[in-house]
């Protein structure tokens, strides 16, 4: 399984045409020429893709932040989805 940065990674150069090159974890969503409406159709992909909701992803979010961000969201839905075994 991806991690989610190469999740990210690969949804941004098979959506947005970008050259793989240009898309490292340090750059934010505004120097890869993305616009708000090109962060909400990527969330709307990762959502499909993982069922993490990404709801209002800043423009100057690094990749690094938002695979921290879907990896914490992962974290407690595996959390909240877990048997209670303290009865």
């Amino acid at each position: 399984m991806p991690t989610s940065t190469e999740l990210i990674t690969t949804t941004l150069t098979e959506t947005f045409d970008l050259d793989p090159a240009d898309v490292t974890p340090e750059r934010t969503f505004e120097e890869l020429g993305l616009d708000s409406l090109a962060l909400v159709e990527m969330g709307l992909m990762l959502q499909e893709r993982t069922g993490i909701s990404l709801d209002d992803v800043p423009l100057h979010t690094t990749i690094d932040g938002l695979a921290a961000l879907m990896d914490r969201a992962e974290a407690e839905q595996a959390l909240t989805a877990a048997p209670n075994s303290s009865s």
